[in-house]
């Protein structure tokens, strides 16, 4: 029996690992097309290059020197923390494998005012305005003119089938530009690549807010209240419920929207309707819409892997406060974060 037990889970590990990297990567790939939902946020320049100078310090490996200079007086930047650290991340180990694992990295931070609208070959134009630029340089290959190119382009690379999936720089220029900022490369054949991120310096009279790598803010969250859960995925919603459930709330589980109006007009008790988007027959804004008819200030949240077009469909619900869009993948913490603000409202 413990065999067994130990066998569940170690698979069960192995699915969680899975679906974490899933997660990853459908969140750069949203990323990429531009509609994930960035949460931008003051950040400390000296700080992220501290923390992802550490990083490259026990990833890169020993044949890369690393080198790093913050200019004085830098102004802190206006990004997701978390989306820039991946590319970041990103960029550094690019710039390992231009150099074989034996080189110079160099990560540079720097501010840049810019007294009209600039254009850098290949990248979307900057506008006027004051900005931090973040480089990361290597002592690599570089690129010839028409690698450089295409070298944004999505899928393409110039690494050995199979150890390249073409979307790093892709992602990097979608985050930059989602950002505000965009994404110069320069290179030069046997001198060496540095990518550059330029992005919004932010306001001096905006309130600071600095984080480390790793380090997630955490809220207290209020457990109270019967949720109605609607999913057409039975392995989604079992989970999704079980989580809930583990919380502490009592989950009312629905696998279609039929089903869930059905239950709401039935009487059944609830103080919060959560609906995936897509869904046969009903979708989740025409649930939400109808629910809301039924029971009038009900909150709501919808879950869905394209937010924009969700955003669209939603015009067409009346009560817009007590609604929400979250993004697939959703993250477990986010969801009961997101509960616990609704229901207190």
């Amino acid at each position: 029996m413990a065999t067994d037990v130990d066998s569940v889970r170690r698979f069960a590990r192995m699915v969680q690992d899975s679906a974490g990297r899933g997660a990853a990567i459908t969140g750069r790939l949203l990323s990429f097309s531009r509609r994930s939902e960035l949460r931008p946020k003051r950040v400390d320049c000296s700080i992220l290059i501290r923390d992802i100078r550490e990083i490259f310090t026990h990833t890169l490996g020993a044949g890369i020197k690393i080198m790093t200079h913050v200019a004085p007086g830098l102004p802190q930047l206006l990004a997701d923390l978390g989306q820039l650290q991946t590319v970041l991340i990103n960029l550094g180990t690019n710039a390992r494998d231009a150099m074989s694992g034996i080189g110079t990295l160099t990560l540079v931070a720097s501010v840049e005012t810019l007294s009209r609208d600039t254009y850098f070959p290949g990248a979307s134009p900057l506008a006027t305005g004051r900005y931090v630029r973040l480089s990361v340089a290597d002592t690599g290959t570089g690129m010839d003119a028409a690698t450089l190119a295409r070298v944004t382009e999505p899928f393409f690379t110039t690494k050995e089938r199979g150890k390249g999936t073409g979307l790093g720089l892709a992602m990097a220029r979608g985050f930059a530009e989602q950002s505000g900022g965009c994404l110069q490369i320069e290179s030069v054949p046997e001198a060496g690549t540095k990518v550059s991120l330029w992005l919004p310096a932010a306001a001096d009279d905006e309130h600071p807010v600095t984080e480390s790598v790793g380090r997630t803010p955490a809220r207290a969250v209020a457990v109270t209240g019967r949720l109605l859960l609607v999913d057409d995925d039975d392995a989604v919603r079992e989970v999704t419920a079980a989580g809930l459930e583990e919380a502490g709330y009592a989950v009312l589980p629905a696998t279609s929207g039929i089903e869930a109006l059905a239950l709401l007009e039935a009487g059944e008790d609830v103080q919060l309707l959560i609906s995936d988007l897509t869904m046969p027959g009903l979708n989740g804004i025409m649930v939400i819409k109808e629910a809301k008819r039924q029971r009038p200030g009900l909150p709501a949240i919808l879950v869905t892997g394209n937010a924009d077009a969700a955003a669209e469909m939603a015009e067409t619900i009346a009560d817009k406060d007590a609604f929400q869009i979250l993004r697939k993948p959703v993250q477990g913490a986010r969801l009961l974060e997101q509960i616990a603000a609704l229901l207190d409202g």
